[in-house]
């Protein structure tokens, strides 16, 4: 909060020894929590502590809890609610109650500021000092981008590299598709990437946060307020600090086997001694006491150092050997790889930086915009976001909570042209998102044909297709329904072109034009007139010995009604061919001639 205060209040201020870590284990502290004979709220007041400031309760040295104040009078009202304690705020040389001093203020980390969630800002304390700066800069600036065009552009497919440089992967760009695609897996799985798909019943509750419905063993239903898949990845976000987690035996154990298998080493044992450390053939550590011929062996097995591991709490840092012979004789070995697990512990443990969140939005014109966001349309802006000079929370309607988007969770989504124009996107939407374009592209065609070694005969035909197709479809139509070239990838010969037709083009074409045959006629070459109908030479059936997409029937009035009708006129019946139907098959010389017709060519 934008005047957020901090303090280092001793537990001793605050009840007996006997009740500290009681006092300090409670979410929730009110002035009758704590012993009449400590006069708390008033003295908290006294020096200065108000309702939304933070206090980092300590016990000597050491924080043992924070807490964020939701009401503090001086008529002796007390309330605070603890916070997580993502990364412990170090204590200056004079712990006592005071406030903490600006060049302080860093070690209380955005990561702790950017829970603050649970009330706004308390009035009345203009007058207090404003907060210290904040300190935490994104590896980015906030990210809101869209990427739309035609279907068929790569639009999912980019979608991917663009999150990963967003997270700061500076090779995604060009890195091989296999190595994107396991990056973009890992990262869903460990949830710093997630991906979600709007449509016409997506809605504020599963985007943010609504009532849900929940039956108990009893069979009685209550209602709960659930988090959608934006707050939850948001508080995710804002709770990362770049600290990493313990890591697990299983992960240590696998690391210093995977070394010693690359290359032994030697280490030093507790006495000084040196020890050759080297994989055994079953998978455990085999612990050499070189000492010329006499040299002694011993293997420190994976349950014994498991076992030594999980007690690394009551064995400290530098155990005895006699305490480790408890576990297997030959106490000075297992000392020797017990400190090698310690110091892979430590390189697990190493600051890093927070970590960016990226959003993933498919389709996202497909919702009601202005029903899915609600408020976030604002605090989605970089320089609303927490830590940042003008940082903007609004109170939540179901949970009122009240909420911020931090500054390293990313909003990418994709647009499809054809579904929607951009034209009709929310405006609130537009002036927040970055909008980048992606259209048809005959060189990336070309190039990716030419990498996947297809004839250049069958390769010339294919970027001729897609050039006229889209040239007619732009004449036609407009530049937001052309055809995208990912359709035309891993096309090798003409049956694959047929298939691509069949399969996707041609019920594209026929969605385009809703039912208008003679457009779709004219895209694909088709001879027609100027009222829409071929002549009566130009008219194909299915028989056709000319390779052809459509057929089309002349249907008379008189021979279908069998009179002659005032209110009617002869029809034209058009069809898809046979051939470019999704199970159909033609020779190539025949598929040859209706490829030709569509690029302007005499066929063969």
């Amino acid at each position: 909060m934008s005047n957020a205060r901090f303090w280092f209040v001793p537990m001793k201020d605050l009840a007996p020894a006997e009740q500290q870590a009681q006092l300090a284990a409670k979410d929730d502290v009110r002035a009758s929590d704590l012993p009449p004979s400590f006069n708390v709220p008033s003295k908290l007041y006294g020096e200065g502590i108000r309702a939304g400031h933070v206090l980092a309760l300590h016990d000597g040295d050491t924080i043992t809890a924070l807490a964020r104040v939701l009401a503090l009078d001086s008529a002796g009202s007390l309330h605070w609610r603890r916070l997580p304690m993502l990364e412990a705020p170090k204590l200056s040389a004079t712990p006592e109650l005071r406030e903490v001093t600006s060049t302080e203020a860093h070690q209380f980390k955005l990561g702790i500021d950017a829970v603050l969630r649970d009330v706004p800002a308390s009035a009345g304390t203009s007058s207090a000092p404003s907060a210290p700066a904040k300190t935490y800069t994104p590896t980015a600036p906030a990210a809101n981008v869209i990427l739309y065009g035609p279907p068929g552009t790569g639009k999912t497919y980019s979608v991917r590299r663009r999150a990963l440089e967003l997270i700061g992967d500076t090779s995604a760009a060009t890195a091989p598709l296999a190595e994107v695609n396991a990056q973009w897996a890992r990262l869903c799985r460990e949830g710093q990437i997630v991906f979600c798909t709007f449509h016409q019943a997506f809605a504020y509750e599963e985007f943010v946060e609504g009532l849900r419905a929940i039956t108990d063993e009893s069979g009685t239903v209550q209602y709960k307020v659930v988090d959608g898949v934006f707050k939850a990845l948001a508080k995710r976000a804002a709770e990362d600090t770049g600290a990493n987690t313990t890591p697990t035996f299983e992960t240590l154990w696998s690391q210093l086997i995977a070394e010693l298998d690359k290359q032994p080493r030697t280490a030093t044992g507790k006495q000084g001694g040196k020890y050759t450390l080297s994989k055994s053939p079953n998978g455990h550590v085999t612990v050499v006491d070189a000492k010329g011929q006499n040299a002694s062996q011993q293997t420190a097995s994976r349950d014994v150092m498991e076992k030594v591991w999980n007690d690394r709490e009551t064995l400290g840092d530098d155990p005895s050997v006699g305490a480790l012979k408890g576990y297997q004789t030959g106490g000075s070995q297992i000392w020797t790889v017990y400190q090698e697990l310690r110091r892979l512990a430590q390189t697990h443990s190493a600051p890093r930086a927070r970590r960016d969140f990226v959003l993933v939005i498919d389709e996202i014109n497909r919702a009601n915009i202005a029903r899915v966001f609600g408020e976030l349309i604002t605090l989605l802006e970089p320089d609303k976001r927490l830590g940042h000079p003008n940082e903007l929370r609004v109170q939540l309607p179901s949970s009122k909570e009240w909420f911020g988007v931090p500054p390293n969770l990313h909003v990418v989504g994709t647009m499809n042209t054809a579904d929607r124009s951009i034209a009709l996107m929310d405006v609130a939407l537009r002036r927040r998102f970055t909008f980048e374009e992606m259209m048809p592209d005959a060189e990336a065609l070309r190039g990716a044909l030419v990498e996947a070694n297809v004839d250049e005969a069958v390769r010339t035909l294919v970027v001729a297709v897609f050039i006229k197709l889209n040239e007619r479809l732009r004449y036609l139509y407009d530049r937001d329904h052309l055809i995208g070239h990912a359709y035309f990838l891993g096309v090798e010969n003409l049956a694959d072109l047929r298939a691509v037709f069949a399969d996707r083009i041609l019920p594209l074409l026929q969605e385009y034009f809703y039912g208008r045959w003679d457009k779709v006629a004219l895209a694909l070459g088709y001879p027609v007139n100027s009222d829409g109908r071929p002549r009566d030479k130009d008219l194909r059936s299915a028989t056709s010995d000319r390779g052809t997409f459509l057929t089309s029937q002349k249907l008379d009035e008189e021979s279908v009604l069998g009179f002659d009708h005032g209110d009617y006129e002869d029809q034209i019946a058009w069809d898809v061919h046979p051939a470019f139907r999704p199970r159909g098959a033609a020779p190539d010389a025949w598929l040859s001639q209706a490829f030709e017709e569509l690029t302007g060519g005499k066929g063969t």
